[in-house]
């Protein structure tokens, strides 16, 4: 006992040291949470992103470590039609050293495994931190995804090494997939100093407006900052063509930024649509603890990508009309509470952080774009309710990332058929019970991760009974279970008719 309470002192007097006053108002702190620190330094000329990663973390295994590097990936050549339609049939390669780790400060050896690297531990407690320390040089990859540039900014998306999960379960050590977002993370602390040439700017998963700039060095300038209780850290360094606009929601400010050409109504439109999805959000699921929230436009064809507190949407959504930068942003917004605030297992349940999340898109849409919102409802329950055709071919929801053939699929079930799911209940239960049901799912695990199995728990007590046969005809494409899930819904329709509100948690039998 004497032990913990030294850690949690230690701890706590660390990230004190560290951390400017004012940072922990709105994000309660994990107390093992690891700490990324890292110093950087970006080439916007050059593509290039130089510097080290110190890692402080209890460990889980004595004996190993498993960091994701997730850009080893772009420096080997994929051919196929999938990573063609996330890359672009033209991508070039990137290249990434890191042939310097240092484990308590003493050099070890480590082994490669795809994307991911082994490294030994030396007699290591899980009572006292490890220090872990990787030195990398990169020139950035030219594509069409997550990680790449174009003439006006570099856009670094699951760029930093980041541990991998161990749980019940082992270690995740899962490859990086051309089909979905193919990521697995805990909650951290990050303290990162990012060089750049003077005349670039940056936004960032960290409060980038309360970072501290030092400018000593003439022609370049380093931003001092500071992400707490996030899954990942982002960032997009831009040049002076790259313009923002801002409202605040809440205790958050929203900033979207653009482009010097860009469609001055498109960028307007997409930025309200952020800064009310926000708002929506808030009042149905919980407060949003973050004080930041960045829209980014970048090049590529990515359409959008969610981080924890900031997203990147494609130029397209920039330089076209249409109500493309709407839907995409306010479906990358609402990832900010399905994945950013309760994480889960990318790789083996999509479905619980994109369907749910396109739920939520969905029914801020028909709140505040009612024909819009109408029209994507009726597009997901088209295509959610009609994949007899997958089911024959035993493709469902609650499946790897690795078993989708293609993308038509993968967007099908993972999407259209869990927002299907979730719009079935609420026709039975209402608007209101449903999002309470989702607000204390969000609270219950905020700042963690969540599994399907735990959904099927919370939803099952949410509504008196087990859930299984409901969500096995929805999530695991069992036609056998229609019958039985259509039965299922028939009780809630009954006893919502009955009761008028939400069973509380607690007060029902499992």
């Amino acid at each position: 006992m004497r032990k913990w309470l030294l850690m949690l002192i230690c701890t706590l007097s660390f990230l004190s040291a560290i951390v400017p006053s004012g940072a922990f108002e709105k994000i309660e702190p994990t107390t093992f949470a690891p700490l990324y620190k890292a110093d950087v330094r970006v080439d916007p000329a050059g593509k290039r992103v130089t510097g080290s990663v110190e890692i402080r973390f209890w460990p889980k295994d004595a004996s190993h470590a498993y960091l994701h590097l997730y850009p080893l990936t772009f420096t080997e050549e994929h051919k196929d039609d999938l990573w063609d339609e996330l890359l672009g049939k033209h991508a070039g390669l990137g290249t990434y050293d890191s042939n310097r780790i240092t484990v308590q400060g003493k050099p070890v050896a480590f082994k490669r495994i795809q994307d991911v690297i082994e490294v030994p531990l030396v007699s290591a407690k899980a009572s006292e931190p490890v220090m872990l320390k990787l030195y990398f040089d990169m020139t950035l990859p030219q594509n069409e995804g997550r990680m790449s540039y174009d003439e006006h900014s570099l856009w670094l998306g699951n760029w930093l090494p980041i541990l991998a999960v161990f749980d019940k379960a082992g270690w995740h050590l899962d490859p990086y997939e051309p089909i979905g977002d193919p990521f697995f993370s805990e909650n951290a602390h990050y303290q990162v100093n990012v060089t750049l040439p003077a005349a670039y700017q940056l936004a960032s998963t960290a409060t980038d407006k309360a970072a501290t700039v030092d400018s000593s060095v003439q022609g370049e300038k380093t931003y001092r900052l500071q992400a707490m209780n996030v899954r990942d850290f982002a960032m997009v360094v831009m040049d002076s063509t790259y313009h923002s606009l801002e409202d605040k929601v809440g205790g958050t400010n929203v900033r979207t930024w653009y482009r010097d050409k860009d469609f001055d109504t498109q960028a307007k439109q997409t930025h309200f649509a952020a800064v009310e999805a926000l708002r929506y959000f808030n009042s149905q699921f919980g407060d949003y603890p973050y004080t930041e929230y960045d829209v980014v436009r970048t090049g590529g064809s990515i359409n959008g990508m969610e981080y924890p507190s900031i997203v990147f949407l494609d130029g397209r959504h920039f330089t076209q009309e249409g109500n493309s930068g709407i839907v995409t942003a306010v479906h990358e917004t609402a990832h900010q509470w399905f994945y950013a605030l309760v994480g889960n297992n990318q790789v083996e349940e999509a479905w619980l952080d994109e369907g749910f999340a396109e739920y939520a898109s969905l029914a801020f849409l028909s709140d505040k774009y009612p024909r819009l919102g109408a029209s994507r409802v009726l597009g997901r329950l088209e295509h959610g309710t009609t994949v007899s055709s997958y089911a024959q071919e035993k493709l469902r929801p609650w499946q790897p990332l690795r078993a989708f053939p293609d993308n038509e699929s993968y967007s099908a079930l993972v999407y259209s058929r869990t927002t299907s799911m979730l719009w079935k209940l609420r026709e039975v239960w209402g608007e209101e019970r449903l999002h309470e049901v989702l607000r204390r799912y969000v609270n219950n695990y905020r700042f963690g991760t969540a599994s399907g199995a735990e959904w099927k728990a919370h939803l099952s007590r949410a509504a008196g009974e087990d859930s299984s046969a409901f969500l096995d005809y929805w999530l695991n494409a069992d036609w056998s279970q229609k019958d039985a899930a259509e039965e299922w819904l028939q009780r809630q329709r009954q006893n919502q008719r009955n009761l008028g509100q939400p069973i509380q948690d607690g007060t029902i039998e499992k």
